[in-house]
């Protein structure tokens, strides 16, 4: 992103970053066509395609943000180990006007592209970096809408650790797991123990938050392990 935003012309582009490593899901081709296209579906992470037609998912777990996505994908791999029934699709957006139509930006996606990745009909749990409405503001004219839900910033935390300040504003994995099991009808009370194991696991890594003042190593050294 930063190359593209770099020689560019004609536009105002705002490079944020950090001092801090951060995971890499992707190779340098593979990151420059997902930057070009704005948003992608990381097959690697999903798997509603499992080579034997046409089929859809049964969640769409979508994220922004460097933060935000490396706590999607650790719910993302929660609920297929632990429902490998359960059919994820993981979407990443890195432009966030590809969430809009092309009428009102020029990296909008059409109405037929943004309902092939998004579906027109499935729950859709994006987090999100920043404010939650801001996603909104961006959708609300598209199909599935109203299957939006929008985990982001609420201005809660102070100084904390990344995990403490993500369970704050609730765009943690084990929050994305109980929304994901929530917004699944066909699930039900079916996955009320896995809903359980994740509320004990925020107790216990806030616990641990507090104790030792950093975050367990489960958690910052997390990567990303399912075979595609």
């Amino acid at each position: 992103m930063a190359e593209e935003a770099l020689v560019e012309t004609d536009v105002c582009n705002i490079i944020v970053c950090d001092r801090q490593s951060h995971l890499q899901y992707l190779y340098l081709e593979q990151a420059r066509a997902h930057v070009s296209k704005g948003i992608g579906l990381w097959s690697w992470a999903s798997n509603d395609d499992q080579g034997q037609g046409p089929d859809e998912p049964d969640v769409v777990m979508a994220c922004a943000g460097d933060v935000p996505t490396k706590e999607t994908l650790a719910a993302t791999a929660i609920l297929r180990r632990e429902i490998p029934t359960l059919k994820v699709r993981v979407l990443n957006v890195v432009k966030l006007f590809a969430l809009t139509n092309p009428s009102e930006h020029p990296h909008g996606l059409s109405d037929r592209d943004f309902d092939s990745l998004i579906t027109t009909d499935r729950p859709v749990i994006f987090n999100f970096h920043g404010y939650p409405w801001l996603i909104h503001r961006l959708t609300y004219r598209r199909t599935n809408y109203g299957n939006f839900h929008v985990c982001g910033y609420k201005e809660k935390g102070n100084i904390n650790t990344p995990l403490e300040l993500a369970m704050n504003n609730q765009i943690d994995r084990f929050s994305l797991v109980i929304d994901g099991i929530d917004r699944v009808p066909s699930l039900g009370v079916r996955a009320a123990h896995i809903e359980e194991r994740m509320k004990e696991a925020r107790l216990a890594n806030r616990a641990y938050a507090h104790l030792h003042g950093m975050d367990s190593p489960d958690v910052t050294g997390w990567r990303w392990e399912l075979a595609p």
